[in-house]
């Protein structure tokens, strides 16, 4: 667990969009899905040892697991990982390009530690402690419910 009380094992850290990039793929040919072996690229948002928080123009599905090159600033060469989709934002609540939470689950010969000394350089800012509350996707019925009980307080 993080010394901020966070149930992550690892501290977060945050990254300037603008100054990464990501490249996913699908790890194995998958024949169910759509866009089989598609590359889709993007920008990364937070990263740690354990896991990525990226954009994507395409999300991946829940479950997915695929292969992620990280290109960090300051950092000499890309992070190439394994991964595993654990969370793809809600449309309601994230319109546009699709952010999804990704867990590393193996990395390419050396990346593990390039990534760790990369950030205990101190080249990215801590990311803040997430309220477990607003990490909750709200679903389209409690945004419904939300308008409705907005609408009766209103008109009473």
């Amino acid at each position: 667990m993080a010394a901020n009380g966070e149930r992550r094992r690892f501290p977060r850290f945050e990254v300037d969009p603008m100054y990464s990039s990501v490249s996913v793929r699908p790890s194995e040919p998958n024949p169910a899905s759509d866009g089989d072996g598609l590359v889709r690229h993007g920008h990364l948002y937070d990263v740690s040892l354990g896991g990525a928080r990226i954009e994507l123009d395409e999300a991946c599905s829940a479950g997915d697991t695929i292969a992620v090159e990280i290109e960090l600033p300051g950092c000499p060469k890309p992070i190439a990982a394994t991964a595993r989709v654990v969370r793809v934002f809600d449309q309601l609540d994230d319109p546009g390009p699709r952010r999804v939470c990704v867990e590393f689950e193996t990395f390419a010969t050396g990346a593990r530690e390039m990534l760790s000394r990369h950030l205990a350089q101190g080249w990215l800012r801590p990311a803040p402690a997430q309220d477990p509350e607003a990490a909750i996707p709200m679903t389209l019925a409690t945004v419904l419910q939300s308008r409705r009980s907005r609408a009766r307080a209103a008109s009473a």
